[in-house]
């Protein structure tokens, strides 16, 4: 066993805030008001987008008070946030929070940093890390938006810098730095994420944490009241964009077919994704090269961009996860009823939603035209004809080995302390 990185006193003091902050008349009133608008929209209109309308607009009011209570940049502390999953610990329920097409390998730990001030975020890797980026981006006004990316650096970037026990010091501030430093813009409203995207669920997160340098004179915490107030402020700005973010994300295309891989702001990643739309006995069948990558990963979410619950649902899958097929290459079949393909990512009565692949720690030279090798809409009743016999098979009893698996390791990121087997 080892310490879990993800069990701090900041992170219960921040979730004990924003659960009570969530309750409060002010923004109660203020999420009601996020949902007439969410009405409006289009998807409230089919039966998949009104039955996920409230679950998804409760993961963004969630975010958005995790991101104001921990928004001091002065006092900034590292919280885990964007994660979909409820979770039990600390002595309360936290519901779960996220944005868009949130990946259930992933940990998103934010950092508020104030673009004139200097700044050092230790980390500490376990002996084998998932993988891991920081990433620097000026906020947009009331959060609302996908930041301007200034500079990211990976694992594989950091792992030269380390010393014998995995530690490294990465600086944040305006001004040119070292190999391990990220340049901020002075004036602005700076968001460090660090991103962990385990390929297998037993990899321990990284240790993170942050100080200020050069705090400025006078400083104060901020009031509860005050606080909410900012909830209040971002709340419409912020809705307004994630629940729109469904609307232009990867561009025109259609159905069942997807876009990319687009590679990520700061080279860290390619990602490739669009819509499924399926009808009763249909499912996708997709076959991508991992072409030598630290990490590859499928999900799949609903109609709004959030994750159906992942730690009782094969809704998405790590390399860890699939089995391979003899060429190096993994096929997955996205589908609502089990098709006996070892690799099936469950849309859990999902007629329609968005699926999104990722490859991260890509080796270089790899060509991410060549990632992608096969996307189409299979007949599950025919399945055995359509794909041959190269892709491996699962038995029921093979199923629910996967399923109790998959339970037990989504459990050890928050079931103690301690991160262990049990």
């Amino acid at each position: 066993m080892t310490a879990n990185p993800l069990w701090t006193e900041e992170q219960a003091a921040a979730e004990k805030l924003a659960l009570r902050l969530i309750e409060r008349p002010d923004i109660r009133a203020a999420r009601e008001q996020a949902r007439l608008g969410m009405l409006a929209d289009p998807v409230a209109d089919t039966l998949d987008g009104r039955l996920g309308l409230d679950r998804a607009l409760d993961q963004w009011v969630l975010g958005l008070a995790m991101r104001e209570a921990n928004g001091d940049t002065a006092d900034p502390r590292v919280v885990w946030n964007i994660s979909n999953a409820p979770r039990p610990w600390f002595g309360h329920v936290y519901g779960g929070a996220a944005v868009a097409v949130d990946n259930p390998d992933n940990f998103n730990r934010e950092i508020p940093i104030d673009g004139n001030g200097q700044y050092e975020v230790d980390i500490r890797f376990a002996a084998d890390p998932p993988q891991f980026s920081i990433v620097a981006e000026v906020e947009p006004d009331h959060h609302a938006g996908l930041g301007r990316n200034l500079g990211a650096l990976t694992l594989q970037q950091l792992r030269p810098h380390c010393d014998a026990e995995g530690r490294v010091t990465v600086t944040v501030g305006p001004g040119e730095g070292g190999a391990t430093h990220l340049r901020t813009e002075p004036g602005a409203r700076i968001q460090v994420y660090t991103r962990d995207s385990q390929s297998n669920w037993r990899q321990v997160p990284a240790e993170v944490c942050v100080r200020r340098l050069d705090p400025p004179a006078g400083w104060r915490p901020r009031t509860e009241d005050e606080i909410a107030g900012a909830v209040v402020t971002d709340l419409p700005a912020w809705i307004a964009f994630w629940s729109g973010f469904k609307n232009d994300f990867l561009g025109p295309h259609g159905p069942n077919t997807l876009v990319g891989p687009n590679g990520r702001d700061g080279g860290w990643g390619y990602l490739a994704g669009g819509r499924f739309a399926l009808e009763d006995g249909q499912g996708v069948f997709i076959t991508i090269d991992p072409a030598g990558s630290y990490y590859t990963g499928i999900q799949i979410t609903d109609p709004w961009t959030i994750s159906p619950d992942p730690m009782l649902r094969m809704v998405s899958l790590n390399s860890a996860q699939v089995a391979v097929n003899a060429d190096g290459t993994v096929s997955y079949v996205i589908s609502g009823i089990d098709p006996g393909i070892a690799n099936w990512v469950d849309t859990t009565g999902l007629s329609s939603g968005w699926m999104l692949l990722r490859w991260q720690g890509v080796p270089d030279g790899a060509d991410p035209a060549l990632f992608l090798r096969e996307v189409r809409l299979v007949d599950l009743a025919r399945l055995d004809e359509d794909i041959a016999g190269a892709v491996p098979r699962v038995d029921i009893a093979g199923r629910g080995r996967q399923i109790r698996e998959r339970t037990r390791q989504h459990g050890l990121r928050t079931a103690a302390p301690t991160w262990g087997e049990d």
